[in-house]
C-alpha cells in the first residue's frame, strides 16, 4: 500500500501492522512455551529469549497504547 499510494495514505494500516504483528508473534510464542513448559524458559531452547524480543516490539516503534490511539483518531475522522 505504501507503494501504490503513499506511507501518509497507508498510516492507519501501518498502525494497526504496527500493533497486530508483536502480538501475534508474541502469541504464537507464548503457545510454543506452553507446549515445552517448564523446558521453554530454560537456556536449552532458545523461546524465552525470542518471547523477550517479541514483547520489545510491542514498545520498540512506539508502544502499542500510541498506535491503537492514532488509529482511533483517524476512525473517529472518517467517521465525522
Amino acid at each position: 500500500m505504501i507503494d501504490t499510494v503513499g506511507a501518509k495514505a497507508a498510516a492507519r494500516e501501518i498502525a494497526m501492522i504496527k500493533v497486530i504483528a508483536p502480538r501475534m508473534a508474541y502469541k504464537v510464542l507464548d503457545r510454543a512455551i506452553q507446549l515445552f513448559g517448564a523446558a521453554g524458559l530454560t537456556s536449552d531452547w532458545p523461546l524465552a529469549g525470542f518471547l523477550i524480543w517479541a514483547r520489545s516490539l510491542q514498545i520498540a516503534d512506539g508502544p502499542d497504547v500510541v498506535h491503537l490511539e492514532s488509529i482511533a483518531k483517524r476512525e473517529m475522522k472518517a467517521h465525522l
